[in-house]
């Protein structure tokens, strides 16, 4: 058998290799590289290692924002500036187009479009022309096939999540064939995602560790489909009547009927992902004390929770993209008070009490902001930084009132400290950002959204687990009380969307289940006025007053429920447009 000899570190290292492509229309006329011919690259394994790299290279997203071309916009920062997470504070970020609801199809702000497209015709070359490696061992080559597949089941997932049903591209496009191939319908894309994931199963390991941490595995292939049955039960798609009509194609944005199947089936994938994940050491952080575990569990690379991370890119430093484009307070010469991301009030209101009651924000504001901070959900100061916080061991105390260090540009009152690993300092100069994008902590809150909307919260159903005890697992974890009450499937429901909120904060999902949900247009969410605090030091006191204030008013357009392909694509003749576009 030939040694699989790619560790992560050899693997990573490739990524430069391949050049960029364009889109759709022009990448399938295209050799898969500009030097060497296809012969060439299947003529060893060597050659195909270095191909499965390039496949990772545009087939592997990142959630941090590295400029054009990344999941993020053209404008290189996370999307929860879109959001009632945040507010961006530069203002050239395409995530303001959303806040003014200027998303069009000549600002689609979906930067990866055409580079999903490239990865998918990777995959079908690889998967047609493996077999004709002379010295590679046929088990590995069926592995390799695995992997491209559950790499193409992750892209066509990205893809349906953006714009609902999209073309499927399931063989070799020939230079001959027509490549202007149709929309499928929600249904089709859907079942396509599920086919590649279920063809790759057998042959992919387990759960990748050590070295190659970052290539797929049975693992992330599970955490796929719950994440792709959830958001095809959800109200975006699964209604008979969708958001916007396009008419005689409403089944390219919905599935055309509302089936409660669709949750029992999203509610058994998340179980199995669960079982799967307990079988091969995947388990949620829990040694590290209840005011660290939720930090350390997006802060250490590989700990055992982390499903799938990306690994794309080496080293940076602390005063470039990403760490420039993301959470600093405006402390590191790179921001020059133009960068960073700050989290509003809207979204600080979600965080209980460690009691597990609800914090009171008092219109009027109050002389206690310190003490009420202090008296949130443990995950609150590991993933916000709040007036007089420690940033790291060079900036102990954050200083964001009025006329403080850090206050320039603070819309919100508060920095956001998620995401910003603590070692980046003067004696740490460079970092490697790992984007996680498959973690335990969501397939818990999966199985508990899909659970509630089958069975309700208190059954089980034969899956060993209720909807109510897998969120109560991971409020445990981080301290907060059980969710003893809310009975009521609806309640229930608000309960588990609050708690995805907290615990998946910046973690770039707030966006996608605010749409799959159909709430973007409720008060405060992506519509209407967004808050943050003005804070002043109370004299003759250590406390702190702060005064809410409305410092954007957003605007929304129901067209923005899906995004819609870019004019250029649809001027090409094959695809039919999101309404309202």
């Amino acid at each position: 058998m030939i040694k699989k000899y790619v560790i992560l570190a050899s693997l990573m290292s490739l990524l430069c290799l391949t050049g960029c492509e364009d889109m759709m229309g022009n990448y399938l006329e295209k050799a898969p590289s500009v030097d060497v011919t296809e012969d060439d690259i299947f003529s060893s394994a060597t050659n195909v290692e270095t191909f499965l790299a390039s496949i990772y290279k545009y087939g592997i997203h990142s959630n941090l924002g590295y400029g054009d071309g990344d999941v993020n916009g053209p404008y290189g920062t996370i999307m929860a500036g879109a959001t009632d997470e945040a507010e961006t504070c530069a203002p050239w970020y395409s995530t303001n187009n959303w806040n003014s609801a200027s998303i069009t199809a000549d600002r689609t702000d979906d930067g990866r479009f055409h580079y999903r497209w490239v990865a998918i015709r990777k995959v079908t070359t690889m998967l047609k022309r493996v077999d004709e490696v002379p010295d590679i061992d046929r088990e590995y080559a069926e592995q390799l096939k695995a992997e491209s597949k559950v790499i193409r089941a992750l892209n066509y997932f990205e893809m349906f999540k953006h714009y609902g049903g999209v073309p499927i591209i399931d063989h070799y496009i020939e230079l001959d064939e027509d490549f202007k191939i149709p929309r499928a319908t929600v249904a089709q894309t859907v079942d396509f995602i599920l086919k590649d994931i279920e063809e790759a199963m057998p042959a992919l390991p387990d759960h990748q560790v050590g070295s190659m941490r970052g290539r797929v595995d049975k693992l992330t292939a599970l955490a796929i489909k719950s994440r792709t049955l959830l958001y095809a039960a959800s109200p975006q798609f699964n209604t008979a009547t969708p958001y916007m009509s396009l008419g005689e194609n409403n089944a390219l944005i919905c599935y055309g009927n509302y089936d409660p199947a669709r949750w029992e089936a999203a509610a058994k994938a998340a179980s199995e992902c669960l079982k799967f994940a307990a079988e091969v050491g995947c388990t949620l952080v829990t040694d590290q004390g209840v005011d660290k575990n939720y930090q350390y569990s997006w802060e250490h690379y590989d700990n055992d929770e982390i499903i799938l991370a990306e690994k794309a890119h080496g080293s940076i430093g602390k005063w470039t993209w990403p760490w420039n484009a993301i959470p600093s307070p405006n402390i590191y010469p790179g921001n020059a008070g133009q960068s960073g991301v700050t989290p509003t009030l809207n979204f600080v209101r979600k965080y209980e009490r460690r009691d597990g009651t609800p914090e009171v924000w008092a219109a009027e504001g109050g002389d206690d902001l310190q003490a009420k901070m202090a008296g949130l959900d443990r995950r609150f100061a590991q993933t916000i930084c709040g007036n007089l916080a420690s940033w790291n061991s060079e900036f102990p105390r954050v200083e964001i009132f009025e006329g403080g260090k850090q206050s320039k540009t603070c819309h919100g009152g508060f920095w956001l400290h998620k995401l910003y690993p603590s070692e980046i300092s003067e004696a740490v100069w460079t970092y490697v950002p790992n984007s996680t994008l498959y973690q335990l902590n969501e397939i818990y809150l999966n199985f508990a959204e899909a659970m509630n909307e089958a069975y309700g919260a208190d059954d089980a159903h034969g899956f060993g687990m209720t909807a109510r005890e897998a969120v109560n697992t991971i409020r445990r974890r981080s301290g907060q009380p059980d969710i003893t009450g809310d009975a009521d499937k609806d309640a229930f429901r608000m309960r588990i969307r609050n708690e995805r909120a907290v615990e998946l904060a910046f973690d770039n999902h707030r966006l996608w289940d605010i749409r799959r949900w159909l709430i973007a247009e409720d008060e405060g969410v992506m519509r209407g006025d967004m808050w943050g605090i003005r804070i002043t030091p109370v004299r003759g006191s250590s406390e702190y007053h702060y005064e809410p204030y409305v410092f954007e008013t957003r605007s929304w357009n129901k067209r923005m429920y899906l995004h819609p392909f870019s004019t250029n694509e649809v001027n090409k003749g094959y695809l039919v447009q999101n309404p309202g576009y």
